[in-house]
This record gives C-alpha cells, structure tokens and sequence, in this order.
C-alpha cells in the first residue's frame, strides 16, 4: 500500500466518523428542541392550569351568587304570578316563614300591619260568638221576611276594664 493510498483510506475513514458525528450532532439538536418544546409546552400549560382554577373559582363564586340571587326572586315570582291563586302559595310561604300554622300566621300579620283593625275583628268575633244562637234566629227570620230585621245581641264588658 502506498502513502497516497494510506493517506486517502485515512481520510475516508476521518470522514465517514465525521459523518457520523455530524448525525449524532443533528440527531441530538432536534432532541434538545424537542426536549426545549416539552418543557416550553409543560410550563405554559402549568400557567394556563392556574388560570383555569382562577377562572373555575370566579365562575363558581359568580355562580352562587346568582343562584342565591336567583332562589330569592323566583320562588317569589313564581307563587305570585305563575301558580294558580287557587294554590295559595303566597300564604303558604309566609305562613312558613313565621314558623307558624296558615291561621294564627294571618292574624300575626293582620295584627302586625293593622292592631286597630285586628282588635275590631277580633271583639266582632267574640260577639258572634257569644250570640251565635240568637244571630241564627234572626238571620232565619230575615230570610222569611226577605228584608233587613232588628236584633238583640249581648256584649260582655272587656275584663279588667271599668
């Protein structure tokens, strides 16, 4: 073998290891900018899931409060306009919001709006009461005469008034 020859398998051999290396150069760049990639795509991702619970809470806090906002005005709208009057549902709210039987929660609120008013309801009721009988007699006797007639009634002096 000849120098020259020596000299050219020398050279091919230094070329094809620097063709070699050079693939495992272009090789490991596209790695590092896969790996570049990743890592860009892992840390956006970190701030956009941290935007997403910032967004989640402020759409979940946004919701309460209109469903609260919401539960306070329909159930109100609702009984009022849509339910038939027939189902009484606004007397059954508010019944319920005193905690009290339908009855004794409509003479605390007529107490309440009109104490003149409801004590005059409440005396007319003790005299129709205590003349139960004597109202039904005459209210008989009207009817056969078909015209207004003149009764008597009692009325008991109010206890612990002189």
């Amino acid at each position: 073998m000849t120098p020259e020859q020596m000299a050219q398998r020398i050279a091919a051999a230094g070329n094809a290891a620097r063709r070699e290396d050079q693939a495992a150069l272009v090789k490991a760049g596209e790695d590092k900018a896969r790996v570049m990639a990743e890592l860009r795509a892992i840390a956006g991702s970190a701030w956009t899931r941290a935007d997403q619970k910032n967004r989640q809470l402020w759409f979940g806090l946004g919701g309460a409060a209109i469903g609260i906002l919401a539960w306070t005005i329909l159930p109100g709208l609702v009984a009022r306009d849509i339910a038939p009057a027939s189902w009484q549902w606004p007397e059954r709210m508010a019944a319920r919001t005193l905690d009290l039987p339908r009855w004794e929660a409509g003479q605390r609120m007529m107490q309440s709006a009109a104490p003149d008013a409801f004590a005059n309801i409440a005396a007319g009721d003790r005299i129709v009461t205590a003349n139960r009988e004597a109202l039904e007699a005459c209210r008989k006797r009207a009817n056969r005469a078909r015209e207004a007639v003149r009764c008597t009634v009692n009325v008991e002096a109010d206890k612990g008034k002189r």
